[in-house]
């Protein structure tokens, strides 16, 4: 009896992954489980990946649970764009993201209004959910100094964000500028928001990964 008990709560427990691994494999846009076990990702495969490239100002956050999968909680964000690079046009900008582990749960992924945030996203998925490429290698926050400058990282702080990208570029016959050079050639740490929203730009002109 009490084996039984255990495994019923254990299954009870595993439900959300369960439906997130359903929800991935009959989506044509593998963004969910494919990005729990995420892979070491650059900006050119992220300017490539991405259907949306995104920079705005998170203005609403609501937390809700999934209307045809109810074990899965969902957290719907809308910016208030100040660049879109890629995408549709429009004032504002709102995606439906899974929220994965309790963590994620209790924190709404991490989103917060008033945040500034560079996403790179997918297409939403036959359910209407998207998340960013890469997970935290997508989602850039950006932070302004006392000098006034915007500065922009990733969740891993930009680590091998810019590894091979010059090289990715050359052969695709991209020409990058001096500063664009300047800035593939960091290793880690934030950077300055101007010259990477430019050079991101000048990526959106790699072939797409699909």
């Amino acid at each position: 009896m009490k084996k039984r008990i255990k495994h019923r709560r254990l299954f009870q427990s595993l439900k959300p992954i369960l439906c997130l691994i359903v929800l991935s494999s009959l989506s044509p846009v593998p963004v969910l489980w494919a990005q729990v076990l995420t892979v070491p990702v650059n900006l050119s495969y992220l300017s490539q990946r991405a259907d949306i490239i995104v920079q705005g100002r998170v203005t609403g956050i609501r937390q809700e649970y999934h209307t045809e999968f109810t074990n899965i909680p969902t957290v719907e964000v809308t910016l208030e764009v100040e660049n879109m690079l890629r995408g549709p046009s429009g004032r504002t900008y709102t995606f439906r993201e899974a929220l994965i582990g309790i963590k994620a749960r209790n924190t709404k992924q991490g989103y917060k209004v008033g945040q500034r945030l560079m996403l790179f996203l997918p297409s939403p998925s036959r359910y209407g959910l998207s998340s960013p490429v890469g997970v935290g290698q997508g989602r850039f926050l950006i932070t302004r100094l006392p000098t006034g400058q915007d500065t922009i990282a990733n969740e891993i702080g930009n680590a091998g964000l810019f590894k091979d990208v010059e090289n990715r570029a050359f052969m695709a016959g991209i020409n990058l500028s001096t500063k664009h050079m300047r800035l593939t050639a960091t290793k880690q740490g934030p950077v300055p928001l101007a010259e990477f929203a430019s050079l991101v730009k000048a990526l959106t002109a790699l072939p797409r990964i699909r």
